[in-house]
This record gives structure tokens, C-alpha cells and sequence, in this order.
């Protein structure tokens, strides 16, 4: 892949220098995940890569992340993380959209932004913005991981996904100038993960992710093995799986794609 443009220093996003490297703007690539990751565990980190337009933008699994060029943020950014544990690893699925609604609740309504598990963001039940991580293990401890965002900016039209995306524009009714806000969510990401540095930032990390969990402390219908049931979410194991109870009060514990929201 070739890097079409790179920011010059006075373009840097205006970043201070302890959150990023270098930033790297792309017209257009694949996908910033995949460009990031094929640089080697060391350059990958304190660099933020930003494409104007994704050709194969993805989500969790198999998941397609649907984009129009220019209108929305899709970057990824390189996170040392060699200071948590390989066990630890779900504390960054919570840290980075909390990072995310920092800057969000300051621009949006906060009431309907919620976090849907294990690290979507959602407004009034609709999606407004996708992660995806990819993290390297050393024996039982974290390496590099690489964090990529796709928020839905200032795009207002969208293909029937079942996830019924929505976007800030769709919101405010106006657009947002990409660079400064992807300034602003870059050094909140750091920020967020800088805490997991503490046990007491950990607490608070845990804390507030449950607060802003979607459906949490709520019945509502899912599908589980192509049966649809209805769970109360009760909170999220030290993996990140789902913690459930069923209208008997059983116990149920899901992984990721064990469980279906309806």
C-alpha cells in the first residue's frame, strides 16, 4: 500500500508531541488497521494513521464498515500497551470509547450516547461508531496494540444495515470539521488508556464503562443460537464476556457472537 500523503509538521494535527509521533493522512487505503499493521510492532506505535476513504473498511469479525469518502473519521492508532497484562487486554475495549464519549457528550445530546458491549457507540439505539483492535501478546504480558475508530461524521445517507447507522451531522444538523475533532478524540483515547496505568484509574475505567453500558440493568430480547430470549444484563466478566440472567434468575455468560441484539 502506498502512502499517498503524509502530514507535513505544521499539519500534525496539532498534537502534543507526548501523544503522537507522527500522524499519517491517506486518500485512500484498504483500511487503516490492515496499513498500520503492516508496519513493524515498534514504528506502529505513537502513530496515528487517518484515511479520507476506506475500500475495505472492517468491523468486528466478518463485518463491513460502509463509509463515504470524506465525510466521516476512519484512523487507527498504535498504543503501547506493554504495561498490562495479556489477561487485562478487555481494559482497552473499555478505555477507548470511553476516551471516544469524552469528546462526544461535549458535541452531543449525552443522554442517548451509549456503549453498547463490548465497544460500539451508539445514539438512541442507532449506530453512530465502530472499533476494532488488534493486539499483539508477549508471553503473559500485552505488546502494541492497534486501535481503529470508524465514526460516522458528516455522511447522511446510508445502506439499510441492519445496525441502522446515524451520524453527527444526522444529529446537529450541521457538519464538523474532521481534523480538529480526530485532534480532539486522539489525545482522550490517550488519555483513557494512560489510566489503566493505576489500579484506581482501572476502577474508574470499569466503573464509568458500566454506567455508560448500553441495555445494562435492563430487559430486553437477543438471539442465542437462533432463538431469540429475553436477558437482563448484569455486568461484564474480568474477560469481557456478557453477564446475564434469564427470567428465572439463571446465570448465562456469553462471548463475543454468542449473543445477538434484537
Amino acid at each position: 500500500m502506498q502512502k499517498l500523503f503524509h502530514t507535513s509538521q505544521e499539519k500534525d494535527l496539532l498534537l502534543p508531541k507526548i501523544f503522537v509521533v507522527q500522524a499519517i493522512f491517506l486518500k485512500q487505503v484498504d483500511s487503516t488497521n490492515a496499513f498500520m499493521l503492516e508496519m513493524s510492532e515498534d514504528e506502529r506505535v505513537g502513530k496515528v494513521v487517518w484515511a479520507a476513504s476506506q475500500t475495505a473498511g472492517k468491523g468486528m469479525a466478518t463485518n463491513v464498515w460502509e463509509s463515504a469518502p470524506g465525510l466521516n473519521l476512519t484512523f487507527s492508532m498504535g498504543l503501547d500497551l506493554s504495561f498490562m497484562k495479556a489477561a487485562d487486554q478487555f481494559l482497552l475495549s473499555q478505555a477507548v470509547p470511553l476516551g471516544l464519549l469524552d469528546v462526544l457528550d461535549d458535541l452531543l445530546p449525552p443522554a442517548p450516547l451509549k456503549l453498547k458491549w463490548p465497544n460500539d457507540l451508539y445514539f438512541d439505539h442507532r449506530k453512530l461508531c465502530g472499533i476494532l483492535i488488534n493486539s499483539t501478546i508477549h508471553g503473559l504480558d500485552m505488546g502494541v496494540s492497534v486501535v481503529g475508530v470508524g465514526l460516522n461524521v458528516n455522511q447522511t445517507q446510508f445502506q439499510d444495515w441492519p445496525t441502522n447507522p446515524i451520524s453527527m451531522k444526522m444529529i446537529l444538523n450541521h457538519e464538523i470539521e474532521l481534523e480538529s475533532l480526530l485532534a480532539q478524540l486522539v489525545v482522550a483515547i490517550e488519555k483513557r488508556v494512560h489510566q489503566l496505568k493505576t489500579d484506581e484509574g482501572i476502577i474508574t475505567i470499569k466503573n464509568e464503562y458500566l454506567k455508560r453500558l448500553y441495555r445494562y440493568h435492563t430487559w430486553a430480547e437477543y438471539e442465542v443460537s437462533g432463538t431469540k430470549v429475553r436477558r437482563y444484563i448484569i455486568g461484564i466478566d474480568p474477560f469481557g464476556r456478557l453477564q446475564t440472567l434469564d427470567e428465572s434468575s439463571v446465570p448465562h455468560t456469553y462471548d463475543l457472537k454468542e449473543i445477538r441484539f434484537l
